[in-house]
């Protein structure tokens, strides 16, 4: 990129560690004047290695594991990493732990956007966004930590169900909560419509056409606003997702305001799944009767073969290819996390912005750069 400078140009490293660009992750800009001319991405700052110790740990040590690619879904990890399991077992869960697991992850989707916006308003000057927004994600957080013991990372999903079913009174609770999220989302949604700094700074900056997002692979929220109708629980529905009514969010101007709008949207849909959810939740076991599988699975040995499973990440398609040799080991595992394809998507959206831009295109994304860096 040096061997590019021409005469009144500088290159500006945007990270690993920076106020602007948070995350295991450096952004290197070619720039003249304001003008960025041009920019790469640099990962792998901080690898944890997390393929590679999956296959040193026996299945269901895994679980634990998975909670630490990106600590903001660790429930959504979990699902793909057990969803595997359980096509190699060939099991799958009772009716009610599958809507066991869509209540957390629907409420773990909800959580993820609310910190993705705050961290997005706070990154163009709109600080007080975060405030707003921490505060109702951790009614949402206190939600989760009702059912599964922890706020952050859970160990909560087993292979063929869950730990432990809902505990008395989760509705009663959770409806309240869902009630007044719906109330904030409008409140900022009308902040964001009428404030006319955060429009100028926002429409038609960091434009992504669906060609472009596509083409590398984009999924999640950044695909959705350019008009693009994909989410795998439409597409591939897993668990009970094909029993529920919602509709996937879409925007068509790819801009930084478009992805935001998605999020918003988002949210109001997951509100709509969990209602459904808590309201038609059968009675049942949590796990396959007549099979060796429950809340404590001793160490097992999985059936040789090999599986693709995806679902879908708050930022996009999470997936996992796993091969089993039939120990109590996975041979192989790699993980093909939805932010490695959404950073390739920033260079060429950053080209021709200035730098005040790039924190608005880049937060817009919703990065969580502890997964790239898995």
């Amino acid at each position: 990129m040096e061997e590019m400078l021409e005469p009144n140009e500088m290159i500006v490293h945007l990270g690993p560690q920076h106020p602007m660009q948070p995350g295991p992750f450096r952004l290197n800009l070619r720039l003249k004047g304001e003008t960025v001319m041009d920019a790469e991405v640099e990962l792998g700052f901080i690898h944890k290695g997390i393929e590679k110790i999956l296959e040193n740990k026996t299945y269901l040590q895994g679980i634990t594991i998975v909670d630490r690619i990106c600590y903001l879904v660790a429930l959504t990890n979990e699902e793909c990493f057990v969803g595997c399991t359980e096509k190699l077992l060939g099991i799958e869960p009772p009716e009610r732990a599958q809507y066991i697991r869509v209540i957390l992850e629907e409420l773990s989707r909800l959580q993820s956007h609310l910190l993705g916006m705050g961290e997005f308003g706070e990154f163009i000057g709109f600080v007080s966004m975060f405030m707003y927004t921490i505060k109702e994600r951790e009614d949402i957080l206190t939600l989760i930590d009702m059912v599964t013991g922890a706020r952050v990372t859970h160990s909560y999903l087993k292979f063929g169900g869950v730990r432990d079913d809902l505990p008395e009174g989760f509705k009663e609770k959770a409806l309240p909560v869902l009630n007044n999220l719906k109330k904030v989302i409008s409140d900022y949604e009308e902040m964001f419509n009428s404030d006319r700094i955060y429009r100028e700074r926002t429409v038609g900056v960091g434009v992504l056409t669906a060609d472009v997002a596509k083409n590398l692979g984009v999924s999640g929220p950044p695909l959705r606003a350019t008009g693009v109708p994909f989410d795998i629980r439409k597409n591939e529905p897993y668990l009970v997702y094909k029993d529920l009514d919602f509709k996937v969010c879409t925007e068509t101007a790819g801009d930084c305001f478009a992805r935001v709008q998605v999020r918003l949207n988002e949210m109001r849909e997951s509100i709509y799944i969990l209602e459904q959810c808590l309201d038609q939740i059968p009675n049942g076991p949590l796990f396959p009767e007549g099979t060796p599988y429950g809340r404590r699975t001793p160490v097992m040995r999985v059936p040789a073969g090999e599986v693709f499973h995806r679902v879908e990440d708050p930022r996009g398609e999470m997936g996992m290819y796993m091969i089993s040799d039939g120990s109590d080991k996975p041979y192989r595992v790699k993980v093909r996390g939805p932010y490695y394809p959404t950073l390739q998507a920033l260079p060429p959206l950053i080209k021709g912005t200035t730098v005040a831009d790039v924190a608005a295109i880049s937060g817009s994304m919703d990065g969580c750069t502890s997964e790239a860096d898995r």
